[in-house]
């Protein structure tokens, strides 16, 4: 439920007590005048009785639409709250081929501005539109009890105005269908043309970007187009009302003409009906409101149906802690596109494992399988000697640590980021991390020390910083089995031996599975495995095998032997 059911419940009924009143309060207009131009009682009441019940059912229509107020604005904040938690849960269950760059855009902008819009669903369009039927509907019985002929009028015209609602609800759900993809790429234009300004400048585009300029474009014709096609569905609510307001004015004047009904009770039938088509018009708007609202309630259900990756309630036990396996792994991130062809390797405990192969060979996709962020299209990946998916997420995520190409810090302190590899670490347990990582170093010269805030997404560091507060946090957590993306690709020589002395320090009790170019880096591998650019295992084995053996590894080492010794001249 995206709201509690008994805060749902409680606003129905407050809507449903309300509209009652109100169209009881309307409706006595009529009997009150016909008490008043006759001298005589209506259905037992005098005039002055029925001044009583105007008063007491105005009191009662303040009271009733102050609670349903606050029960709908109650009911709207706990359905933003629980929409919040579960898209929480389950973008953190859904797998990260799931997202991309566009979902970012789309997933930030539904958290923030459009959910507060599906939060006036319940507050501003759904009780005032429970509350505008309830007014319809009582209206329409108590004018049969009053005179079945303008009732026949109201029964007759209310399913053709509900016909023509219909109408107007599909033009409204046609523009905002029209300019809501355009909303999207715009969205995700804004957030590339912000994150990305360092190349934008550099390549002189940021003050004029093209695919920013030419969505901004497309969005204006589409929000054109869509407020075209709202104003048509207006139109066609907007006509019929009138058309029954119309019919209602012109029975009532016949049956005045014909003596047939008091001309005062005339004139406030007539005024009558000229509220009645308020509140008709009330109910077009609210439900031409909720059809530019539905987008909104899709993209959240899309997010919410999407489906995660299945995995059991308990995981099975590992036999073998610490070890890393692929058996005929095979795997695309496009089905037509296969990027691992029948992988296979063993990485044993305490070991470290070189992956080495030519760009594009798959490499990071080994380490991401590894750690279930894809599914593997056959074959299978075993941490433990048991099958990823017989693993819950968070007993998988306890065996790993991972340092991948792109670290990201989140906008806290420096002492807080290394934290988050062990959130229970003693502050000797943290400083010994950051000191082997080379991190001591960094907070020598920041202004507030480990106090310092490192800005959204680490901006405040440089990117061989930011690799060492990651690697600090794979000390911390002392996972069994540890991922490092070219841990020393940003980082200059002189401290490049900090980060090197701090994977030492991993080898004493992790399992190491290391995507690396460097050769120093390489030779120290307990094992190499040499992935070719079509994606396969071309061969497994020690640096001295692989290089007496020759092959691409051997091609490979010696290219990058050469490329050491250049130098700018």
């Amino acid at each position: 439920m995206l709201s509690r059911p008994e805060l749902i419940t409680k606003a129905m009924w407050m809507s449903i007590v309300m509209g009652i009143a109100e169209a009881m309060s309307l409706f006595l207009l009529v009997p009150a005048i016909t008490a008043l131009s006759t001298q005589e009682n209506v259905w037992g009441l005098s005039i002055q009785a029925w001044v009583y019940c105007a008063i007491v059912l105005g009191v009662c229509s303040g009271v009733f639409g102050y609670f349903q107020f606050r029960h709908g604005y109650d009911t709207a904040m706990d359905m933003v709250k629980n929409i919040h938690r579960k898209l929480g849960d389950q973008i953190a269950k859904l797998p990260l081929g799931w997202f991309h760059q566009a979902k970012a855009g789309q997933i930030s902008r539904m958290v923030s501005s459009e959910l507060l819009m599906v939060g006036e669903v319940i507050a501003h369009l759904f009780s005032p539109m429970i509350s505008r039927i309830t007014v319809t509907v009582v209206i329409m019985v108590l004018t049969l009890i009053w005179d079945y002929r303008l009732g026949l009028i109201l029964v007759v015209s209310t399913p053709i105005y509900l016909l023509f609602l219909s109408a107007s609800g599909a033009l409204s759900r046609k523009g905002k269908n029209i300019a809501e993809p355009r909303e999207r790429e715009l969205s995700d234009r804004i957030v590339e043309f912000t994150h990305n300004q360092a190349t934008l400048r550099s390549c002189g585009l940021s003050t004029h970007y093209p695919p920013l300029v030419q969505a901004n474009k497309q969005w204006r014709k589409a929000k054109s187009k869509e407020l075209w096609f709202e104003i048509a569905g207006n139109i066609v609510g907007g006509v019929l009302t009138q058309i029954v307001v119309i019919s209602l004015i012109i029975v009532a004047a016949r049956l005045a003409i014909t003596g047939s009904l008091d001309p005062l009770v005339t004139v406030a039938y007539i005024g009558l009906a000229l509220r009645y088509a308020q509140v008709l018009m009330a109910l077009t708007e609210a439900s031409v409101g909720l059809e530019t609202r539905r987008p909104l309630l899709e993209a959240i259900n899309e997010i919410l149906d999407a489906c995660p990756l299945p995995e059991p309630v308990n995981s099975v036990p590992m036999p073998t802690p610490g070890t890393v396996e692929l058996v005929d792994v095979c795997f695309g991130y496009q089905p037509d596109k296969p990027v691992l062809r029948n992988v296979s390797f063993t990485a044993g405990a305490h070991q470290m494992v070189a992956l080495v192969g030519p760009s594009g060979c798959g490499k990071t996709t080994v380490a991401r399988l590894i750690s279930r962020f894809y599914e593997v299209d056959s074959g299978c990946v075993k941490v433990g000697g048991v099958d990823v998916r017989e693993l819950t997420s968070s007993d998988l995520m306890r065996q790993l640590s991972m340092v991948f190409q792109d670290v990201y810090l989140f906008d806290d302190t420096l002492r807080n980021n290394i934290m988050i590899g062990n959130p229970q670490a003693t502050e000797d347990e943290i400083y010994e991390a950051a000191r082997l990582a080379g991190v001591s170093e960094i907070v020598a010269r920041l202004p507030q020390g480990w106090n310092t805030p490192v800005g959204e997404g680490g901006k405040s560091l440089s990117g061989g910083e930011r690799q060492r507060v990651a690697i600090a946090r794979a000390l911390l957590k002392q996972a069994p089995i540890v991922l490092l993306d070219e841990a020393t690709s940003a980082l200059d020589p002189e401290n490049e031996a900090n980060v090197v002395a701090a994977v030492d320090k991993l080898r004493e009790h992790a399992t190491i599975i290391v995507i690396a170019h460097k050769l120093h880096t390489i030779a120290q591998a307990d094992l190499i495995v040499s992935l070719s650019a079509e994606g396969t295992v071309e061969d497994v084995g020690t640096h001295e095998d692989l290089f007496s053996r020759g092959g691409t590894y051997r091609s490979f080492w010696d290219k990058r032997s050469q490329a050491q010794g250049w130098r700018l001249t």
